[in-house]
C-alpha cells in the first residue's frame, strides 16, 4: 500500500539570521509531529546561505509559486512584518503557525496564525497571542495575558500575568513587564528593560525601571 506523507510544506520569507532560525525550527518540528517540511526561502537580496538551504526567488515571485506552500515571515522587525504580511495577503497566500516541540503550554490558549513561537517558551493559561508575534527563545508569559498581532519578543523576555501588550511592539533581550501593566501600541522596549508602569503607545522605553524617551512617528 502506498504511504501518503500528510506533511503540510512551508516556505520562509527572509533568509536573514532569525530565517535561517526557523528554518532549523521547522526541522525540529518534522521530525516529532511531521507536521511541517521546509521547501526553501523567499527573500529580496540573499540567494544563499551558509548552510546551503534553498532559496527559491524573490518575495514578488510567491505570487506564482505553489499556492499550497504556506508561508511565514521570519523577521524581528514588527513593522516590516507587517509590510511583509500585507504584500503576501495580496498575493492570497495562506500562513503557517510554528510552534516548537519543547514549548510548555496549557489548553486555555489562543494563537493566530503566522505566529511564531521558539525553543524554551513558556506559556501558562488564559492567554492569548495574535497573529504574526514572534516570541523567540525561552520567552515567559503570564497568566491571563494578552499579546496583540505584530507582537515581538527576543530570547529570554518575561510578561507577569495580566500584562495587555497591544500591536506591534517589540521587546528586546532579556526585557520584562510587571503583572497588570499594558505596553502602547508600536512600542520598543529596550534590551534588560523593566517596564513596572504603563507605557504610552510609539514610545521607545529603556532602563530599570523603563522609562520612554522617545515618541515614534508612525
Amino acid at each position: 500500500m502506498e504511504v501518503v506523507d500528510l506533511m503540510k510544506r512551508v516556505a520562509v520569507v527572509g533568509a536573514g539570521g532569525f530565517g535561517r532560525e526557523v528554518a532549523w525550527l521547522v526541522s525540529e518540528i518534522s521530525a516529532t509531529s511531521r507536521e511541517w517540511s521546509f521547501v526553501g526561502f523567499f527573500d529580496d537580496s540573499v540567494e544563499s546561505t551558509v548552510e546551503r538551504y534553498t532559496v527559491l526567488g524573490c518575495i514578488d515571485s510567491l505570487a506564482d509559486f505553489d499556492k499550497e506552500v504556506h508561508v511565514v515571515c521570519a523577521v524581528g522587525d514588527p513593522r516590516v512584518r507587517r509590510a511583509l504580511v500585507h504584500r503576501l495577503e495580496q498575493m492570497n497566500r495562506r500562513f503557517a503557525t510554528l510552534i516548537h516541540p519543547s514549548v510548555r503550554k496549557s489548553q486555555h490558549i489562543t494563537i493566530g496564525e503566522g505566529t511564531i513561537i521558539c525553543a524554551g517558551t513558556i506559556l501558562t493559561t488564559n492567554i492569548s497571542v495574535g497573529k504574526h508575534c514572534l516570541l523567540n527563545l525561552d520567552c515567559r508569559v503570564g497568566h491571563d495575558s494578552t499579546l496583540g498581532d505584530f507582537t515581538s519578543c527576543m530570547p529570554g523576555v518575561n510578561l507577569a500575568g495580566d500584562v495587555i501588550v497591544e500591536e506591534g511592539c517589540y521587546f528586546g533581550l532579556n526585557a520584562c513587564v510587571i503583572n497588570r501593566k499594558r505596553v502602547g501600541e508600536w512600542s520598543v522596549i529596550g534590551a534588560g528593560a523593566a517596564v513596572v508602569k504603563d507605557i504610552p503607545p510609539r514610545s521607545v522605553a529603556v532602563g530599570v525601571p523603563a522609562v520612554p524617551i522617545k515618541t515614534l512617528d508612525n
